[in-house]
């Protein structure tokens, strides 16, 4: 329901702010009454939008386009996955969605999802001292905001899917970019899920990834051959896609001939490695265990749950 404001709110010492901004509840949403907030008490802001959004709630000095965070420590901003497809066909530019100039100096956790950023507020928000940064949604978004410093970063966690991709070949370019690059950073986590199998992944350079996720494989050939040339990965979690043209027994025998195909273990830090095959786990067992010889820091083998 929309909320019943009878008079203005006004909040000038809130230090912990979370906003949802919904579709279908449009200009009704409050009653006519929109309310204000003091951004420089803020630590902590989570907002949440599925529809165009505005930053008209926080109160700006002299009416300047400028909005000063003194004390954000953590900003969380959750978008409508599909706000980004509007994009493709240049219906909607993110620039005219009502970004003000952020200033946010103190600010160590930053969690973007499926929201599209401009240039100039990806550069203003890589400014500032992050300790963790979360992007989920487009990689040329997320090739955009790691251009900047990332050097003060301890944990970067990517995440994309392929339905909300331009096109393959810009994925390739975008995240091999990133992920060549942030040699610095000790935890790096990538997920991706690829529900039309689109992905070669013999066209993946992720150097300096740490932690990899994949939903919807296709291929689990060439993704052991990816995961062998990223010497600093320590962990992978692997769901394989079977459909009807795949003969299931062939992965099996993939993992069985890793012995026989490649002459010696390959010099690679991995050490925890979860495999999910639909419809042939109970054969599975057996031939993950090939994989100890190929990986020999394995310490722990098993099956997505």
């Amino acid at each position: 329901m929309p909320a019943n404001f009878s008079k203005p709110i006004y909040a000038d010492k809130l230090t912990s702010l979370t906003f949802f901004l919904l579709k279908g509840l449009g200009d009704t949403y409050f009653d006519g009454i929109q309310p204000n907030f003091m951004p420089q008490p803020l630590k902590i802001l989570s907002l949440v939008f599925d529809m165009p959004h505005s930053w008209d709630m926080f109160i700006r000095n002299n009416d300047s386009n400028t909005l000063v965070f003194e004390n954000l420590k953590s900003m969380q901003i959750l978008g409508d996955r599909f706000s980004e497809f509007d994009l493709q066909d240049g219906s909607i530019d993110p620039i005219d969605r009502a970004w003000p100039k952020l200033v946010v100096s103190q600010l160590e956790t930053l969690v973007l999802f499926e929201i599209p950023i401009p240039a100039d507020v990806a550069e203003s928000l890589m400014s500032a001292p992050l300790k963790e940064l979360t992007y989920k949604g487009r990689s040329d978004y997320a090739h955009m905001l790691c251009q900047h410093s990332t050097s003060n970063l301890n944990e970067l966690i990517l995440s994309f899917d392929m339905y909300s991709e331009l096109n393959t070949e810009t994925f390739y370019h975008n995240t091999s970019a990133i992920f060549r690059n942030i040699s610095k950073i000790p935890i790096v986590k990538c997920t991706v899920i690829d529900p039309d199998l689109e992905i070669d992944w013999s066209f993946v350079d992720w150097s300096y990834l740490t932690h990899l996720y994949v939903q919807d494989l296709a291929d689990l050939d060439k993704i052991i051959d990816a995961i062998s040339a990223m010497p600093y990965l320590v962990f992978a979690s692997l769901s394989v896609n079977i459909n009807y043209n795949t003969d299931p027994r062939s992965f099996v025998t993939i993992l069985k001939g890793l012995s026989q195909r490649y002459p010696k273990p390959v010099p690679s830090k991995l050490e925890t490695l979860l495999i999910s095959l639909y419809g042939i786990d109970s054969t599975l067992d057996s031939a993950l265990y090939e994989l100890k010889w190929y990986y020999p820091k394995l310490k722990h083998i098993g099956k997505v749950k």
